[in-house]
């Protein structure tokens, strides 16, 4: 954990300065969590009351929706754990920390602990609630429960480019998915509900950033140019998939690669084989007799299972990708002069990497460990 300075301008500069010094930062980043920490407070919305023995008891609380005259930030509050004696224990957050402490959500970073002790200060300063100091030690050390994480990156890409990758992407899944938008899909669905685990949600940022910012200033443009050349992909992690990886406490994710998490679920889903190359005669060659009738015939659109074993079948798929890159699980076949090759681009190397101009102006980008900097609460506005 970083040390506390008191020096707003000093714990800046050394900040920005440590980051200048290194090569630019291409990461995946948190977009939301999902979290509820200790709190011992009056309840923020309306008390609910069961009646026992004819005795009104208090048991909970309304929530403060996003965007209300009373929570402006867009930010999910709810008290938890009330009590008959009408006070709360517990409060609960769901939000965007980098859009409320940066202006945007384009780049942030993956630091859990810094977020969430972030959301925690702010929010409790914004409603004028008294906060215990060893409540507040327990947010600083992780102490508290998360139930959802959205992790996101952004690729480069030619502009105009996402729309034929979500076409593609569509394509190649017959089920568990929902359009949201023209320029969005995601994935993850069963039958009845979305995922209790994770789901994978590819779109383009720019088409929604442009509607945000309908008068935007010059660093609002910098970063709608960008998002235009870029694709994103965001994996959302709910609560059965924290418990299953023991990751349910923010103090568990000290030292997790959120790069790592990212790209592995992300390799669970059909979207990075959603557009591949044709083999090469060269690349066929390779390939066993055997390999080479399974490939042309999945190729010309069998389903292998029709022809082989589910173990064959299997065995197949995973020979020839280990040979040749080309990934026969895929429901969308490859093509002879593709757009593009997904498999390349969605790839560490080619994120988006935090822009300088960020670096410069920590208004515009909260860095990891910045909540525990007696930094002010100036964060500035995002017309300029």
């Amino acid at each position: 954990m970083s040390q506390i300075l008191t020096s707003p301008t000093l714990a800046s500069r050394l900040i920005t300065d440590n980051l200048l010094a290194t090569a630019p930062v291409r990461t995946v980043h948190i977009d939301r969590i999902h979290v509820t920490g200790p709190l011992d407070h009056k309840p923020l919305g309306e008390l609910f009351y069961k009646l026992y023995d004819g005795i009104p008891v208090a048991v909970g609380a309304s929530a403060f929706k996003p965007n209300s005259k009373r929570n402006p930030d867009e930010v999910y509050v709810r008290s938890r754990e009330v009590q008959a004696n009408e006070r709360a224990y517990m409060l609960e957050f769901d939000c965007c920390p980098p859009k409320i402490l940066q202006g945007h959500n384009f780049f942030g970073h993956g630091d859990p602990l810094d977020y969430t002790y972030a959301m925690f200060d702010r929010q409790t300063s914004k409603f004028g609630l008294a906060v215990d100091p060893g409540q507040r030690e327990e947010w600083k050390t992780g102490q508290v429960s998360i139930t959802g994480m959205h992790l996101c990156a952004n690729f480069w890409c030619q502009p105009g480019m996402q729309l034929p990758f979500i076409n593609a992407i569509d394509s190649n899944n017959f089920e568990g998915k929902h359009r949201d938008e023209r320029t969005c899909i995601t994935l993850g669905f069963t039958p009845k509900r979305r995922s209790v685990h994770h789901m994978a949600t590819t779109y383009a940022k720019d088409v929604l950033l442009h509607k945000e910012w309908t008068r935007p200033g010059p660093l609002q443009t910098r970063i709608i140019r960008t998002s235009e050349r870029s694709f994103r992909v965001e994996i959302k992690l709910y609560s059965q998939w924290l418990k299953e990886n023991s990751l349910e406490f923010v103090m568990r994710w000290k030292g997790v690669d959120v790069n790592e998490i990212f790209f592995k679920i992300l390799a669970r889903y059909n979207i990075a084989n959603a557009i591949q190359p044709l083999l090469t005669e060269d690349e066929r060659l390779m390939l066993s007799n055997a390999q080479q009738r399974a490939y042309m015939l999945w190729l010309n659109g069998a389903d292998l299972k029709n022809y082989f074993s589910r173990t064959t079948v299997w065995k197949y798929i995973t020979e020839i990708e280990e040979l040749t890159g080309i990934d026969m699980r895929a429901n969308r076949r490859p093509e002879k002069l593709p757009l593009a090759d997904l498999r390349e681009l969605l790839v560490p190397e080619n994120i988006v990497p935090i822009p300088h101009w960020a670096y410069e102006n920590p208004k515009r980008y909260w860095a990891p460990g910045t909540a525990f900097l007696d930094r002010g609460d100036d964060l500035g506005t995002w017309a300029c």
